[in-house]
């Protein structure tokens, strides 16, 4: 909105920024009876937090409302004294239907979106993770089979593509405590969370900061990291996949410095033992 005085100047501090741009609905909130607040993912401007006013009224501008894994259109105007931007129209272009339908893909779509606000800041651009979690939604929303190799292959995928977005992706290839190379050939390895990375020494009872990891999960994450598919055919395959994902889940997890309760449906062996 510009304002033009009578000599025909735009005076800028009545100019009043805007976004509006396609949107992932990550989180929500009642703010009132007849409004919520709203965390949306977007490509050009990272997490936006927003007060959808009125929101929740029969005639407002939020065509099918705002659930969470919906994509939309937003159109919203960026308030300077407030934290929340204003959200004036959300368009749905996928309300993410099948996602509702069944188990397998709703825990896949929500531990996948539940990472987003945990994991970046507001209004932090990553065109690489909104292009992921598009890319989960549409596989996960999509006809067709859904089973639990193709959505360990995907969260496997999605994870390393987050981590790499942030700059936290693990170490691969060099020992993060010893120094050097890894070694091939070693049947098990050791993954040291808090210094990011594998090492050669597997670890041993007394070392609790150290997992024990399968050559064969190293395997999966460097596939990951050189931009190849991760193959789940089979049992072994699928086993050797979903223990990657629940590494990088673990990862995460002491990133973040609690527990992500949407993980444990997809990974079990991440529930914190009793």
């Amino acid at each position: 909105m510009v304002s033009i005085g009578r000599v025909g100047r735009v005076d800028l501090r009545c100019v009043v920024p805007r976004i509006e741009c396609e949107a992932v609905c990550v989180r929500h909130w009642d703010w009132s009876e007849t409004s919520q607040t709203v965390s949306l993912i977007t490509r050009e401007h990272g997490l936006v937090r927003c007060l959808a006013k009125g929101s929740k009224r029969e005639k407002a501008p939020f065509s099918g409302g705002l659930e969470i894994a919906t994509i939309g259109h937003m159109v919203s105007i960026v308030r300077p004294n407030s934290e929340l931007v204003l959200l004036t129209s959300w368009d749905l272009l996928d309300p993410a239907h099948l996602l509702r339908t069944d188990l397998g893909r709703y825990h896949g779509a929500m531990y996948a979106i539940d990472l987003i606000p945990r994991l970046i800041n507001d209004h932090d651009p990553h065109p690489e993770l909104y292009d992921s979690v598009r890319e989960v939604l549409r596989v996960l929303g999509s006809e067709g089979e859904c089973g639990r190799a193709r959505v360990a292959r995907l969260l496997a995928w999605y994870q390393w593509v987050l981590l790499g977005s942030i700059g936290s992706a693990p170490e691969l290839r060099a020992d993060v405590r010893g120094g050097g190379r890894l070694e091939a050939g070693q049947g098990v390895y050791g993954f040291d969370a808090r210094h990011g990375g594998f090492t050669q020494d597997p670890g041993h009872a007394e070392m609790a900061d150290v997992w024990r990891v399968r050559s064969e999960t190293l395997e999966v994450l460097r596939r990951l990291d050189e931009g190849g598919g991760v193959d789940a055919r089979g049992d072994g395959g699928l086993r050797a996949v979903t223990r990657a994902g629940a590494l990088l889940a673990m990862y995460i997890r002491t990133l973040v410095g609690h527990e992500i309760r949407s993980a444990y449906p997809i990974y079990p062996q991440t529930r914190p033992s009793m």
